[in-house]
């Protein structure tokens, strides 16, 4: 099996390349991507079980003050995922829980039954995802904590979008309810289980669940995220952007995300995996089995098998195949990669978005280990946003439904500064820069809108991602 499966995303040339050596041109690799000194993160790789790159690039904020080092702590962001499944596996283990339990076992009040637990280990539950809620069900003045979205789900949730098990979609929600599992189940606080059962045997001291924006938290060595602003053509720190203030109010959830870490921490992660530290290895091989949805078909993302907290390509039960994971949260995007049969590890942390993509630079790795001919790799383009008079930005806002979906609406509203966002049902609202008085563009994700215009009035707005085309014609 290869190291990484990114011939889903990239195509390689398989052209072996021997003149280098595989750390000259992993070295060659970063610098080419960091030629303006932008890039920003933590770097490890491991071949048959030896270290054979690690790199730091950057800096910790926007201030650009404090570099980034060994010791750096990033957010995992959803690699946190597979650490939560961890500590479900072990209860497993103990018997203390089943996999099939319904979680009204745990949460009476819930007013939905038939969700079990591994349908929120696998994203099958139909619970919607928090991060996509209406924000008046959230106290927005406050930074939120597990209990708080428990109490939403209670009160706000009458069903769940589907019967469990009938289809995938991924929830964070999921593993809100996992974490307070946990915490039921064990009597222990979730940070403090997972301090006494996972990250202290795996050795990992500088890793711990973790609000960066509670009163007592201590920021030192902690790599702020970090995102580029079209309209200052500067990259700042997160919380200096109005369309991601969910990030402060949701700050101490955890179980979905909320565990901070280090490159060489999460090594030591994949060593206790390794060694079967934390769980016996007939257990762990749940964690990147195949299921399947009611319908039969396996449960998938993407054309990839979701396990628990794992991302795989191949549907065989073996623990020598290639599993990963991706994190985004607003400033990092994160990759790790296990491949145990090569002891073959790539870890990759970063806190400054609009940078580099992980997926091609996975692939490029990849290529680079297997001494083939390294893919081209191009850095994330920055767009400088134009100004729109108060007129202009008043003609494009408004409600604008999907034809095939009226259910689908796209809103676009403003600010008091003018700034423009865009919000798709389901999600948060993004903010978007112009291009011009008719094409918008965002930095989160690579997307853009263009609006059509006849005789003064705007009539719609498509949006172009991943190659797809949507229009939204407005209603309102």
């Amino acid at each position: 099996m290869r190291f990484i499966l990114f011939s889903v995303f990239i195509f390689l040339n398989t052209r072996v390349v021997t003149s280098q050596t595989v750390q000259q041109r992993l070295d060659s690799l970063f610098q080419s991507l960091n030629t303006d000194g932008e890039l920003s993160g933590a770097f490890l790789i491991v071949d048959s079980g030896q270290v054979v790159f690690e790199k730091y690039l950057g800096f910790q904020d926007a201030s650009k003050t404090k570099r980034i080092t060994s010791n750096s702590r990033f957010e995992l962001a959803s690699v946190s995922k597979q650490f939560t499944a961890m500590a479900i596996m072990q209860l497993e283990e103990q018997g203390k829980i089943s996999y099939d339990d319904d979680v009204v076992k745990y949460f009476p009040n819930l007013k939905f039954k038939n969700v079990r637990i591994k349908n929120l280990l696998r994203h099958t539950s139909g619970i919607s995802d928090f991060l996509g809620w209406d924000p008046q069900w959230v106290d927005t003045k406050k930074i939120n904590t597990n209990n708080d979205i428990l109490k939403i789900i209670e009160t706000k949730l009458d069903s769940t979008s589907f019967k469990a098990g009938d289809h995938y979609a991924y929830s964070n929600t999921n593993y809100v309810l996992l974490a307070l599992i946990v915490e039921k189940v064990s009597g222990q606080p979730f940070a403090a289980y997972m301090q006494q059962h996972i990250f202290k045997p795996a050795g990992m001291q500088h890793t711990s669940v973790f609000s960066a924006r509670s009163p007592q938290a201590d920021l030192k060595n902690y790599a702020k995220g970090m995102a580029y602003d079209a309209n200052t053509k500067k990259f700042k720190d997160i919380d200096d952007f109005v369309s991601f203030r969910y990030a402060t109010y949701f700050d101490n959830i955890n179980g979905p995300y909320g565990i901070s870490s280090t490159a060489q921490d999460l090594y030591k992660w994949m060593l206790a995996l390794q060694n079967n530290t934390l769980l016996k290895p007939r257990n762990f091989i749940n964690a990147i089995s195949t299921d399947t949805l009611n319908n039969g078909k396996p449960v998938q993302m993407n054309g990839l098998y979701y396990g628990f907290g794992w991302l795989f390509t191949d549907s065989a039960n073996n623990e020598n195949k290639m599993h990963f994971h991706t994190g985004g949260y607003p400033g990092y995007q994160n990759i790790i990669v296990r491949e145990l049969e090569n002891q073959r590890y790539f870890i990759a942390l970063t806190n400054k978005w609009n940078t580099i993509n992980v997926y091609p630079l996975t692939a490029g790795v990849d290529a680079i280990l297997r001494k083939e001919e390294t893919p081209k790799i191009e850095r994330e383009k920055l767009i400088e946003a134009t100004t729109l008079s108060k007129f202009q930005v008043n003609k494009l806002l408004g409600t604008y439904a999907y034809d095939k979906q009226p259910e689908l609406i796209f809103k676009i509203t403003t600010d008091e500064n003018h700034n423009l966002f865009a919000q798709l049902s389901g999600q948060l609202a993004v903010q978007i820069y112009p291009k011009n008085e008719l094409e918008l563009f965002y930095t989160e994700v690579k997307a853009e809108l263009k609006f059509l215009k006849e005789n003064d009035q705007i009539l719609s707005v498509t949006l172009y991602q991943n190659g797809r085309e949507l229009t939204f014609n407005k209603v309102k």
